[in-house]
């Protein structure tokens, strides 16, 4: 069959690899995502130690649903060696600026490296304050290089589900360990769930703790970076023929696709007066300054929420030059 002249011929992978070559002979099919809603509370009292670490802004945005048709639809025009989308008009893709805008994640200062294995008890129970007994771990299973066996790691990644429970409201009256105990949940809560969600569904690397140790003074790690890096990765596993899930920072790459292409975007719920207008737009502004919260408010959205990567699909074969918010 031939193939659609919109997809540009370097989309194909060696060996015709790439997931577009699967199009005509699977037209509907729509890739599994990885999404987890963030289930600590935010709370005011967390907001310097979260402005502290270059959670704050993240930190602050609502709840917004994944469109896995769309992204099913952007993974297909993904090409791993360029790390670009390609599209009708040309090549596209998310920038640290755009991290920064959308996330408000800090995208300057140290790498995101450190300590990847070992014992996290004596740290956990320090810097979240949870003892050694209450602590759930889960598994983290690997592959030895040598014969390529299973191998499972214990005590590795906290549970997110008991890490929720624990930390379901702030406590009354709390001290500043406590407050500091409540924002480092918080912030691996947003990792495991919004940053670099895995496909596991409930587990967060115990690791991270190790870059939030001081929460009384500005850290300098660049976590936008991180995350742009796990979100480029994804893609290129995702864009795989055979690949059926694609997990991490989707979020981000929703939040870009609405802000830079006319692909599934929600406009305002209703129309309002313009005074009301003013104090949505004041409110918008007190609860979180970055970009991306544009989207938490109330929406409505024009594309069926069933639409299906067909219905994406066609439209990115619509997109020209005139439609594409480049600044």
């Amino acid at each position: 069959m031939a193939t659609n002249d919109r997809f540009s011929d370097l989309l194909w992978m060696p060996h015709c690899q790439h997931k577009v070559s699967k199009i005509w002979d699977s037209p509907t099919n729509c890739i599994n995502i990885r999404l987890h809603r963030v289930g600590i509370p935010y709370h005011s009292l967390c907001q310097t130690a979260l402005e502290n670490l270059g959670f704050f802004q993240i930190a602050r945005m609502k709840e917004i649903n994944n469109d896995k048709y769309l992204i099913s639809a952007l993974v297909e025009r993904w090409r791993p060696k360029t790390n670009t989308f390609h599209l009708p008009v040309g090549e596209m893709t998310i920038t640290l600026q755009d991290v920064s805008c959308l996330w408000g994640l800090p995208i300057h200062g140290r790498p995101i490296t450190g300590q990847a294995d070992g014992s996290w008890v004596d740290m956990i129970e320090r810097l979240l304050g949870i003892p050694m007994e209450e602590q759930h771990m889960k598994q983290k299973k690997r592959k030895k290089e040598d014969d390529m066996t299973m191998v499972s790691y214990s005590r590795y990644s906290i549970s997110l589900s008991k890490l929720r429970d624990r930390f379901r409201v702030m406590p009354k009256n709390a001290t500043e360990r406590e407050i500091n105990w409540y924002t480092r949940a918080l912030v691996l809560d947003i990792i495991g769930s919004m940053v670099f969600t895995d496909t596991s569904g409930d587990g967060v690397p115990a690791m991270y703790l190790q870059f939030m140790m001081n929460l009384s003074e500005q850290t300098e790690y660049n976590w936008g970076a991180a995350a742009l890096s796990m979100l480029y990765r994804q893609l290129s596993i995702a864009s795989e023929k055979e690949r059926a899930e694609i997990s991490r920072p989707l979020l981000l790459l929703q939040l870009w696709s609405w802000s830079r292409l006319p692909l599934g975007r929600p406009v305002k719920a209703m129309k309002i007066t313009k005074e009301r207008e003013e104090e949505d737009e004041q409110e918008e502004l007190d609860y979180c300054l970055v970009f991306g919260a544009k989207w938490c408010l109330s929406h409505e959205f024009r594309a069926p929420h069933n639409a299906g990567t067909e219905y994406y699909r066609s439209q990115i074969n619509l997109i020209r030059e005139g439609v594409i918010v480049w600044q």
